[in-house]
């Protein structure tokens, strides 16, 4: 793993680049293996020795250009494991064939405790699969902290969408209270499995990006359903909270139903990047809609990390936001396909 990507990615955080860094994955091989055999169900942990062998040999079927570096995801086999807290504070886990689901338990708030457990079943199995990637690493990948997720989104997979939206509006003093105790079990979380991460990784790295220092994607799925005034009161609320252990403060905005809080988001000086996610089927990174709120973000001095996915995005991206702030991932680029060679030599310069 080369030692001048990470350089690279600390100038990018302190706005130290001249130009804008790309992320850039090439497929050597097509024919990426399923891991569910490994981790069956969510009976008991999988075989993790083979599982973990079978995420190293993956890395290897693809080739990492720019500031793209090998890592091994945190996954309970293929699955994304979004919301982790959901599951370390009580929620039983359901495996589906993409992702995992997470059952409501909470019926009233003034009987449940929010609290870390370090033996919860499921904090042990992130555990031991965490250990297992570090030992298995040797420093050659880098290995990914849990998706430890934020209070209500995790609060609506506990306690059910529909009633969370209500207690918001009729019982906002509870909910306060309980992001006060989901703040102190997350960073007991992320202390819990940075020390393992940090025995012989440097810095920290959420699922979207390395950082030099702590770091997370801060995210709030649920906002897309309250109001910029609602999020004020308990988003920000959590982020305040929270900026204090954190030193590299990303945003996650999801999509157009997010642009909402953009501007609350860019007035909090600890959130350093914001993640343009235009969501599927919805407009790109380099459409009408995002243009002007990439230029807001960046006026702003902040970086933003943003997707081109062909040679016409990527072309928009850059005429538009030549500044060094800006991070394009480029993903799945496929030497076979004509248009996707033409992509790799338009990016090429930027390497």
């Amino acid at each position: 793993m080369k030692k001048e990507v990470f350089k690279k990615l600390e100038r990018w955080w302190a706005g130290e680049e001249k130009k804008p860094v790309i992320q850039l994955c090439v497929i050597k091989d097509k024919n990426f293996m399923s891991f569910d055999e490994y981790w069956p169900s969510e009976s008991a942990v999988g075989d993790l020795d083979s599982f973990v062998n079978a995420q190293l040999e993956s890395t290897k079927k693809l080739e990492y250009f720019g500031v793209s570096y090998p890592s091994l995801p945190h996954q309970w086999g293929k699955r994304g494991t979004p919301m982790t807290m959901s599951a370390y504070l009580g929620c039983n886990v359901y495996f589906g064939q993409e992702t995992v689901w997470y059952k409501k338990f909470v019926d009233d708030w003034s009987k449940t405790t929010i609290a870390f457990d370090e033996n919860n079943k499921w904090v042990q199995a992130s555990k031991k699969l965490m250990e297992k990637q570090i030992e298995k690493t040797d420093g050659n990948c880098i290995v990914v902290m849990p998706d430890l997720g934020d209070a209500l989104t995790c609060f609506s997979m506990m306690r059910g969408v529909e009633q969370l939206l209500i207690d918001v509006v009729e019982s906002p003093e509870i909910i306060i209270e309980k992001i006060d105790c989901f703040v102190d079990a997350w960073i007991q979380a992320h202390k819990f499995f940075h020390r393992i991460y940090s025995s012989k990784l440097s810095g920290d790295s959420s699922w979207l990006l390395w950082a030099p220092g702590k770091t997370y994607a801060c995210q709030c799925d649920f906002s897309t359903m309250i109001s910029p005034k609602m999020f004020e009161k308990f988003v920000v609320y959590e982020l305040e909270k929270i900026k204090d252990y954190l030193e590299f403060v990303a945003w996650h905005l999801d999509g157009p139903d997010e642009i909402k809080h953009l501007d609350i988001l860019l007035a909090l000086p600890y959130v350093k990047t914001i993640q343009v996610t235009p969501g599927a089927g919805r407009p790109t990174c380099a459409s009408e809609l995002w243009i002007p709120n990439i230029r807001k973000i960046l006026n702003k001095g902040k970086n933003v990390i943003i997707y081109a996915s062909n040679v016409e995005q990527f072309n928009t991206l850059i005429e538009h936001f030549p500044s060094g702030r800006v991070l394009i991932g480029c993903y799945g680029i496929d030497p076979e396909k004509e248009d996707d060679r033409k992509f790799l030599k338009q990016v090429e310069p930027y390497f």
